[in-house]
């Protein structure tokens, strides 16, 4: 866990790195709202009227267009300026939270975890796409999705439905994220009928029938007729998954893999080691399995690729996180990743032109080969399960999931300690 000075170091960085965003890449011009396109011209016209008649799906996404209003009739700012304080105050808290959850939650080192919220900050459509145009419910949205899936490791269900049904109002999205937590239940128990399954089942079916409860107050107070899923045109949701299917032919595997980049692959070879060491029943590889999966059918229903899978960027770059910290045992593999980390950063931000993406990119991967081939360390300690979680063995060894009963946390103690400055190794 990290002290109470590496804390204060990161919350620095975080809002240095908004900061940055903001001056960079925010309207900051008088009247910039005139200026808008998209789907902010709707959210836009909400902060200007609570249960303003925008289009579908826009008009039932409420929670910061009136927060922002609130901001604005409380402190006398116009709604331009309410929009980006309420954009960086909450891209500030998603990237904070998401530091916490890599340091308490997956036992991360300081520096790696700072280095990692860094790199979560400056991604492009994360951060400074969110601060050039910030009249979107994205960035609580994404705070939404680390809270959430930091309660469902930490098994609080009551906190994690009721940050759910909040989110919800902000963006309906956040409803697919509602069955994870019955699901991570069936695998600790390794059982679905178990009664730590059936409640958070039923809480589940409670969440959707408050939400379709919200929906039916929210029409009435509009004054419309908004089908879940049907899209801007409301006409169906076949006519909306036709329409968003077709809107960029040729196009989708660039637009996906141009989120992440590199950053892909280490994704996915974090998940086999994994898999690898503890199978499919490690819940962080579940949540990502899972929260993918909502962002595929996510697609299915909007048109913005990018924007759509960037609500994975917490989980992906946790798992390259854990994946880069686990050899660090001395300087060389820090600074290898950091080359993984500043690489990434670079192409983000469009630093980088465009043909020398690719070599770039494999610099990076090239970096991060380097990072996990000069530790002496082989083992992989990573597991979120409890039932998965092992004592450190030896290179070679093996150990069942039914009887392992140490925490990484325990296991990693000295390791974590050296790498946060606390103690030497040897």
């Amino acid at each position: 866990m990290a002290t109470i000075r590496n804390r204060i170091a990161a919350y620095i960085a975080i809002a240095a790195a908004v900061g940055f965003n903001l001056i960079s890449y925010a309207p900051l011009a008088p009247g910039a709202h005139t200026r808008a396109w998209g789907d902010a011209l709707n959210y836009y016209a909400m902060s200007e009227h609570t249960g303003a008649a925008v289009d579908n799906p826009f008009a039932l996404r409420m929670l910061s267009p009136f927060l922002v209003r609130q901001v604005h009739l409380l402190t006398g700012l116009s709604l331009d300026r309410a929009w980006l304080a309420f954009t960086a105050v909450a891209l500030v808290a998603a990237i904070v939270a998401f530091f916490e959850f890599l340091t308490r939650m997956l036992d991360c080192s300081a520096f790696m975890a700072m280095a990692a919220s860094l790199g979560l900050a400056w991604t492009w459509w994360f951060g400074p796409y969110a601060m050039a145009n910030p009249y979107l419910p994205d960035p609580v949205a994404q705070l939404v999705v680390v809270v959430a899936v930091w309660l469902a490791l930490a098994r609080k269900l009551w906190w994690f439905i009721g940050v759910l049904a909040v989110g919800a109002v902000n963006k309906e999205t956040a409803l697919l994220l509602a069955p994870l937590y019955p699901v991570l239940c069936a695998v600790r128990e390794r059982s679905p009928w178990t009664r730590d399954v059936w409640r958070a089942s039923a809480m589940v079916v409670v969440l959707a029938a408050a939400y379709i409860w919200f929906r039916v107050w929210a029409q009435w107070f509009i004054g419309g007729d908004y089908r879940l899923g049907a899209g801007q045109g409301n006409d169906g949701v076949a006519a909306n998954v036709l329409f968003a299917l077709s809107s960029r032919p040729g196009a989708e595997h660039g637009a996906v893999f141009g989120v992440f980049g590199a950053l892909w692959v280490l994704f996915a070879y974090g998940l086999y080691l994994a898999v690898r060491n503890w199978g499919v029943r490690d819940e962080l590889v579940l949540a990502c399995l899972w929260f993918a999966g909502c962002c595929a059918v996510g697609r299915l229903a909007a048109t913005d690729t990018e924007r759509v899978f960037v609500m994975l960027a917490p989980l992906v770059l946790a798992v390259v996180a854990l994946l880069l910290d686990l050899p660090l045992r001395d300087d060389v593999a820090r600074l290898w990743a950091l080359v993984v980390w500043v690489c990434y950063v670079a192409v983000s931000l469009r630093w980088v032109p465009a043909p020398a993406v690719v070599f770039v990119d494999l610099v990076a991967l090239g970096a991060a080969i380097a990072c996990l081939t000069t530790s002496r360390r082989t083992e992989f300690l990573w597991a979120t399960t409890t039932a998965c979680r092992a004592p450190a063995t030896t290179t070679g060894s093996t150990s069942s999931p039914d009887t392992a009963t140490t925490p990484r946390s325990s296991s990693t103690e000295t390791d974590r300690d050296s790498r946060d400055g606390k103690g030497k190794v040897s």
